[in-house]
């Protein structure tokens, strides 16, 4: 399949005014991958070189950041689905530390949609780090907090809300997210450059083959729990410790937009799993006003286009597209009208590469005429 020398022309003018120095995107359907680009310059220079092909791209990894919770959002669907626990139930019934009276009404739905008034980060979030808390330490810090507002009446982003959900998964199956990643995800799609946290037994040699991210000024360099450090690389957050590569996460996202089969027909995940974590699930929150309802639409875990938003996907996706942002600079959207998917990720902070990713999936979306299965 020839590429549009013209598209190719559009992604390097964007990554050439911007500051982004390694950068891997990939494009496909519910048929597999159609093509993928590689961006490379040696840091200051100003020049750089955008690799293409159609066959599998080089197995670049990276830490994807928040890409993560959409995925442990379906896990957690998926355990729902096999009778596990039911959404709505509160999670004082798995976790004492959650009976106090402000968070009684918390469920796993609110968790899930991100309408709980749990902290994305919490205020002791560095010194937990610092000493290299496990996850339940820091679900146990969040348990000491009072939501910002009555759950279910808001929406407000909560990165520790996974952490609460892993440790209500683990005290119900005895498996960890890590291992559920392997075992309801990975291991089904053969996916082998992808690690909810990198395994500790080889975790040196891999990070050796890991990008390295460029770090924000709230994350100093001489730190050991940085985004790069051996701490995090291993620790497998929920929120965000999901290592992986653009070809893996467009098997992830080509498998749920074939309503959970693989590419060999085998079924990874239930249908209706699918079609419950990538569905507008705010809608149905009667204490949430109509903007949080229909115009910031999330699902289990998946945020939806918000097309009015600095946030958006693209200009040009619809505003069912269900996908997500990472902090390291990564995004990932795939659009159930078309069958076609998207995955940039890049090495630098979201903050400094956000404009330079949505014009490129502008791109990348715009071009879909020339890969889009006929």
């Amino acid at each position: 399949m020839d590429l549009s020398e013209q598209h190719i022309a559009r992604m390097k003018r964007i990554l050439g005014a911007s500051d982004v120095c390694v950068a891997d995107m990939a494009i496909g359907t519910t048929s597999g991958l159609s093509a993928w680009y590689s961006w490379r310059r040696i840091a200051g220079e100003r020049t750089g070189s955008l690799a293409t092909g159609t066959a599998t791209p080089p197995a670049a990894r990276y830490l994807v950041a928040s890409l993560t919770k959409p995925f442990a959002a379906t896990i957690a669907v998926q355990l729902a689905a096999e009778g596990c626990f039911w959404l709505n139930e509160p999670i004082r019934r798995f976790l004492p530390s959650f009976s106090r009276g402000p968070l009684r009404t918390i469920t796993l739905r609110h968790l899930l949609t991100h309408t709980s008034g749990l902290p994305d980060m919490l205020p002791e979030n560095e010194q937990l780090r610092a000493r290299h808390a496990e996850v339940p330490e820091f679900a146990e810090a969040v348990s000491r907090i009072d939501p910002a507002f009555q759950p279910g009446t808001s929406l407000s982003y909560c990165s520790m809300g996974f952490a609460v959900l892993e440790t209500v998964i683990r005290s119900v199956t005895g498996q960890s997210f890590p291992d559920l990643f392997q075992q309801l995800l990975f291991q089904p799609l053969g996916l082998r450059d992808s690690w909810l946290g990198l395994p500790r037994s080889d975790a040196e040699r891999l990070l050796q083959h890991t990008v390295p991210c460029e770090l924000p000024q709230s994350q100093p360099a001489d730190s050991d729990w940085h985004w790069n450090s051996l701490y995090w690389r291993t620790l497998g957050a929920p929120w965000g410790g999901l290592i992986s590569t653009v070809a893996d996460l467009g098997e992830l996202l080509g498998m749920l937009l074939r309503g959970g089969s693989s590419g060999d027909g085998d079924q990874v995940l239930s249908f209706n799993v699918v079609e419950a974590a990538v569905s507008n699930q705010t809608q149905h929150s009667a204490g949430l006003g109509e903007q949080d309802r229909l115009r910031r639409a999330w699902g289990y875990g998946w945020r939806l286009n918000w097309l009015d938003h600095s946030g958006c996907f693209s200009d040009l996706l619809p505003a069912d597209t269900f996908g997500h942002w990472g902090a390291t600079g990564t995004l990932m959207w795939a659009d159930r009208r078309s069958g076609n998917w998207g995955v940039v990720l890049t090495n630098q902070p979201w903050e400094r590469s956000q404009s330079a990713i949505q014009r490129l999936v502008n791109v990348l979306v715009d071009s879909s005429g020339v890969w889009r299965d006929t």
